[in-house]
C-alpha cells in the first residue's frame, strides 16, 4: 500500500470514527466524560472489527479526535462563543458534511468537553503526520498558518520545515 494510500486511509477513518462517536452520541441520553471516552473506544473497537484500519491506527486516529474535541471544547469555554467561531478561515470553504458532523459532536458534548479539555492540556499540540480536521494550525517555531478545508495529515511547516503546531484563533479586529 503506498503512503498516499495509507494518508487517504488514515483521513477516512477518521471522518468515520467522527461520525459513529456522533451517532454513539445520538442513541444515548445526557453524557459525562467517561460516556464520550467510551463512546470513541466503541468507534475505534468497531473502525478495528470491520476491518478499515489497524488497532495501532485506531488509537492514533482516537488520539486525534480527543486532541480536536478537546481544542473545541476549550475554545468554546474560554470564548463563550458559538462553535463555528473555533475556524479561523470563511465557513463557506466547509465541506458541509464535515462542518455538520463535527458541530453536532461539539454541541452535545459540551459539558463534557469541558471536563476533558481541561485534562488535556498535552493534547494541545499538533504534530506533522498526525490526522486533523477542519481549522489553522501554526508552526511554533516560525508561526507559518496551515489552513485544512477538511480533515487531512499535518504536512511539515512550508516554511521551516519544522514539525509541531498550534491551533489558532480568530483574532478580533480593533
Amino acid at each position: 500500500m503506498t503512503e498516499k494510500n495509507i494518508e487517504q486511509k488514515l483521513i477516512a477513518a477518521y471522518d468515520k470514527m467522527m461520525q459513529r462517536v456522533e451517532h454513539f452520541l445520538d442513541s444515548a441520553e445526557q453524557q459525562a466524560l467517561p460516556a464520550l471516552q467510551k463512546n470513541i473506544d466503541k468507534a475505534k473497537r468497531q473502525a478495528i472489527e470491520l476491518k478499515e484500519i489497524s488497532a495501532e491506527e485506531a488509537e492514533k486516529i482516537g488520539d486525534y479526535l480527543r486532541r480536536d474535541l478537546h481544542d473545541a471544547a476549550e475554545h468554546l469555554e474560554s470564548s463563550g462563543k458559538e462553535f463555528s467561531s473555533w475556524f479561523s478561515f470563511d465557513l463557506k470553504l466547509v465541506e458541509d458534511r464535515i462542518l455538520d458532523i463535527f458541530a453536532k459532536v461539539a454541541d452535545k458534548t459540551r459539558l463534557e468537553l469541558a471536563q476533558l479539555a481541561e485534562q488535556a492540556k498535552r493534547a494541545q499540540q499538533y504534530h506533522t503526520g498526525e490526522i486533523t480536521s477542519i481549522g489553522t494550525l501554526a508552526c511554533q517555531d516560525c508561526d507559518t498558518l496551515l489552513h485544512f478545508k477538511k480533515t487531512s495529515r499535518i504536512p511539515p511547516c512550508p516554511k521551516c520545515h519544522k514539525t509541531l503546531f498550534v491551533r489558532t484563533r480568530r483574532r478580533k479586529r480593533t
